[in-house]
């Protein structure tokens, strides 16, 4: 669930050991089914039902901007989806190219998962499926991506997988200097605990 009470401030995490994570596997019913052409309809309306956008115009450009404009990467392979024992999409996650301190890399992208399917597990089977998807296509190294303070439950469960928010000084956006980043960094990453205790507690 996407918390927008709390101000916005993006944080990237990593994790180097790629080899090592918990496993998890989706509730009886549901599958993991690779995108086809024309799921790009799905991917808007699972972003959208979670907030991520205000249109589904704005989903699809997003879709494009990120998917198909200037990319050598089949989506076919790469992008993921959980469907329910209805055939229903409830849940995605890609496994795509990023910039990481100018070195491309590969990244998570994207995780969405239906509010109606929160707390079943959905999202950890997820992001397991798509870290043995980068381990069987070859890759090494580290694998990252790029959250915000408004999705501290994910954060959560990306941290029960051994990934660490980037803490260093220089900037991984254009659009803030190094200090400036770097406070921001410090403030997101007290946000974030802070949330996550007091959901502990709950």
């Amino acid at each position: 669930m996407i918390d927008k009470s709390l101000p916005r401030y993006y944080v990237y995490m990593y994790k180097t050991d790629t080899k090592q994570y918990p496993k998890y596997e989706l509730p009886c019913g549901y599958s993991f089914e690779f995108y086809k052409k024309g799921d790009e309809v799905r991917w808007a309306e699972l972003e959208c039902s979670i907030g991520q956008f205000d249109s589904m115009d704005a989903a699809l450009q997003s879709f494009h901007n990120n998917f198909v404009k200037n990319q050598t990467l089949a989506p076919e392979q790469r992008m993921l989806f959980v469907k329910d024992e209805c055939g229903e999409y409830v849940a995605t996650l890609t496994l795509w190219n990023g910039d990481y301190l100018g070195e491309t890399c590969q990244r998570l992208h994207w995780l969405a998962v239906s509010n109606k399917c929160a707390g079943k597990g959905i999202a950890k089977a997820l992001i397991c499926r798509v870290l043995d998807l980068y381990n069987e296509l070859g890759y090494e190294g580290f694998v990252y991506l790029l959250t915000a303070t408004w999705y501290y439950r994910a954060i959560g469960i990306y941290k029960k997988f051994g990934f660490e928010a980037y803490e260093g000084k220089r900037s991984l956006t254009a659009n803030v200097s190094d200090e400036e980043f770097v406070r921001q960094n410090r403030e997101a990453i007290a946000i974030i605990n802070k949330k996550l205790a007091e959901y502990k507690k709950a």
